[in-house]
């Protein structure tokens, strides 16, 4: 099957048009409710983080585009804009230790992005707008680096 592709503004209104996306992807090459779930949690940080941040200095945003496939257990998502460009590498690293009310807001979406994700690529465009950035998000089934060292499941019920 050819890869599915959606592109819409980058507003936080077409959020739920995006996570939708991931809905028709699961329904389309069956994944299963734990596969889908994660896929919508990693979306919706990388996708609010393009309009919060890639597309901030701008008056009016410019375009999202998603393209996705499933082979096998891995889904496949890459993530288009044209909005200013950030590596993920230069997130800070998220403060994990602190009491909550006194966390600086912020720092725990790439954190998340990391954990649920097998594997992250990122290739930032140009700021004219000419080439694209690319964040490309690889997220399998059954993730088996998800055991701590005894074989228990890595963090807390859901």
């Amino acid at each position: 099957m050819p890869a599915m592709t959606m592109t819409k503004p980058a507003k936080k209104a077409q959020l739920a048009v995006f996570l939708g996306f991931v809905d028709l992807l699961s329904e389309r090459y069956g994944l299963g409710r734990d596969h889908a779930h994660r896929l919508k949690l990693v979306l919706e940080e990388a996708i609010v983080n393009v309009v919060e941040h890639g597309y901030a200095t701008r008056h009016e945003p410019g375009d999202l585009t998603l393209t996705a496939d499933v082979e096998g257990d891995v889904a496949l998502v890459t993530l288009q804009d044209h909005g200013t460009p950030f590596g993920p590498d230069d997130a800070p690293p998220p403060d994990l230790d602190s009491d909550w009310d006194q966390r600086r807001v912020g720092g725990l979406g790439w954190h998340l992005i990391r954990e649920l994700t097998d594997a992250v690529a990122y290739h930032p465009g140009d700021a004219g707008g000419g080439r694209p950035n690319i964040l490309t998000l690889r997220v399998r089934s059954a993730r088996p680096h998800a055991a701590g060292p005894e074989g228990a499941p890595r963090g807390g019920a859901a």
